[in-house]
């Protein structure tokens, strides 16, 4: 059973592993700093969709700003077929004129890091973001 569990993670085809892991090491640089609408690098802090345009291109992946836009620019999968590295995507978190209002990076099959207040890691076995998920989105590169 272990074997089969470390597998899933090592065959991951469609998202690099090298790629998920620069994403990642400099995501966790900004863990515990504060949400701030409408931030996008580390001198004003983050929003969601700025933290994850800041921590792709860092990894060399261009995308949009904002969450909509990056919904619209990704591979659209249910959250069941998504890998570590994808991003997950809600709607109606806040009242924003546009369907997908949060996007976070997809850690584990049921964990996010994400701009939250403050930046960090998220459950998404929690209520709040079942009712608010939209799906996965793999980063087209």
């Amino acid at each position: 059973f272990y074997v089969e569990l470390v597998n899933q993670y090592l065959t991951v085809p469609q998202v690099s592993g090298e790629l998920t892991q620069k994403v990642m090491n400099e995501a966790l640089k900004y863990q515990g700093w504060k949400y701030v609408y409408g931030g996008s690098n580390p001198n004003t802090s983050f929003d969601c969709s700025g933290l994850t345009q800041w921590c792709y291109g860092k990894a060399g992946v261009s995308l949009p700003r904002t969450a909509q836009a990056q919904y619209d620019a990704t591979q659209h999968l249910p959250l069941s077929q998504a890998k570590a590295g994808d991003l997950v995507f809600f709607h109606s978190t806040y009242n924003a004129g546009s369907y997908v209002t949060h996007v976070g990076i997809l850690v584990s099959p049921t964990q996010m890091y994400h701009a939250g207040n403050p930046i960090g890691y998220a459950d998404l076995n929690n209520s709040y973001w079942q009712q608010h998920l939209i799906g996965a989105g793999r980063v087209k590169q």
